[in-house]
């Protein structure tokens, strides 16, 4: 059966924003930044869309922003200060402030939000610092004890983690009438048009991490064709018995542990390609491409799919008329473009681009009033859109739903 939540959320759906929202209220959006040379992206289409709608929400009512940034352990896992000065820079008719983590489940910062009026943001350090977000409990909740009552309305308006049961997510419903945000309304029903769809598909993964193995098989039993570059290309590669030199070789063992090896031997079974050949970069400076069937001689580090990659996909994809891609191809950000190429050739509707890392490319290419101007979507969701592609659920919508519709007061009856 497919997992259809259109319908299921109409009563969700955050389409009124002056008779639904109340008071003080506490959106969880997800402004998790692509990091480029030891910081978060300043030019990121995520960070601008969530200025646009917390610009939006707080014409009408004072916020309260939950988010998030990185995983402890990873590089890019940092305080939402960067975040902060983006904001500040990005809207001009809010005033907005930032509330540190060992500030926020204080009777201060909730007495602040109390006195909040409509135009002033507070923005809440990274939610991933405390041990809590990934285990949620209702009755020992830090969120639910310091919100609740202070917190008039909620807005889920978090896509991209929905894929999650993070605590963050999931309070939302016990603090106070909850409801679907406007860009989530909209990109879930841009990936249901995309999933009830009869036409041809294709989708072309890349990145660096390796999307849940029963997803990558639902999708493609769905009749999905599935292409992978960046190093998740590089993986299947490796997985379907070819050798990339020493160096790659290496580094790919470093970055993967055996069972996503193991994960990427179940995708080369279902008959999805990977590069043919690759762009390197050398220890002498140079930029080449080399052949797969050249690579166990390299010493250099792959950075790119190759041209005749480029050729052989573009072909392929110009067949089907809905084209995802969900992650970069190569290392745009130090400018290897062939990801920007194949994308030239593959324009025009049907053509979607999922997450934070695949939109940024564009970005860096210039690409995206082209894609918009051509018929084509550009999604933040990225993980989570390809799970719901999957026919997966999402946790803290479940809550919502779990825990009843709000009910809505219209002006005119208070």
């Amino acid at each position: 059966m497919i997992m259809n939540y259109g319908e299921r959320i109409k009563d969700l759906k955050l389409v009124n924003l002056a008779s639904q929202l109340k008071g003080p209220t506490l959106v969880r959006v997800d402004i998790n930044l692509p990091f480029e040379n030891g910081s978060i992206a300043s030019d990121a289409m995520r960070m601008k869309v969530y200025a646009n709608i917390a610009e939006l929400y707080a014409s009408y009512v004072p916020l309260v922003i939950f988010a998030h940034q990185g995983r402890k352990g990873d590089d890019d896992f940092c305080s939402m200060k960067p975040h902060y000065k983006l904001l500040l820079k990005l809207t001009d008719k809010v005033d907005i402030d930032f509330v540190e983590q060992d500030k926020i489940f204080t009777s201060e910062t909730r007495n602040r939000i109390s006195e909040l009026t409509p135009g002033k943001i507070l923005l809440l350090d990274n939610v991933r610092y405390f041990d809590h977000e990934t285990s949620f409990d209702p009755s020992t909740s830090p969120y639910i004890k310091w919100f609740k009552g202070v917190i008039q309305t909620c807005v889920n308006d978090a896509i991209p983690a929905w894929h999650r049961d993070n605590s963050s997510l999931m309070c939302l419903p016990h603090i106070a009438p909850t409801y679907v945000g406007v860009r989530s309304c909209y990109e879930l029903g841009e990936l249901e048009e995309v999933k009830n769809s009869k036409s041809s598909k294709a989708l072309i993964t890349g990145g660096s991490k390796l999307q849940k193995i029963s997803d990558l098989k639902k999708i493609f039993d769905f009749g999905t064709d599935g292409f992978t570059g960046g190093l998740v290309g590089q993986l299947v590669a490796r997985a379907d018995g070819y050798d990339l030199g020493e160096t790659n070789n290496n580094y790919l063992s470093r970055k993967f542990s055996q069972k996503e090896f193991d994960d990427a031997k179940k995708v080369v079974d279902m008959k999805v390609k990977h590069p043919i050949d690759f762009i390197v970069f050398s220890d002498d400076g140079e930029k080449r491409r080399v052949d797969l069937k050249d690579m166990p001689h390299e010493t250099g580090q792959i950075v790119d799919i190759g041209d005749a990659t480029v050729d052989v996909y573009a072909k392929d994809l110009q067949a089907h008329e809905i084209r995802i891609r969900a992650g970069p191809l190569g290392i745009y950000e130090k400018g290897y473009d062939n990801g920007i190429e194949l994308t030239k050739r593959i324009v025009g509707d049907g053509l979607y681009f999922l997450g934070g890392d695949t939109s940024q490319e564009l970005v860096e290419g210039e690409l995206v009033d082209h894609i918009a101007s051509a018929g084509g979507k550009i999604l933040i969701s990225g993980g989570a859109a390809l799970h719901y592609l999957a026919d997966g659920s999402f946790p803290s919508v479940d809550e919502i739903l779990r825990l009843g519709a709000p009910q809505v007061v219209s002006p005119s009856a208070s």
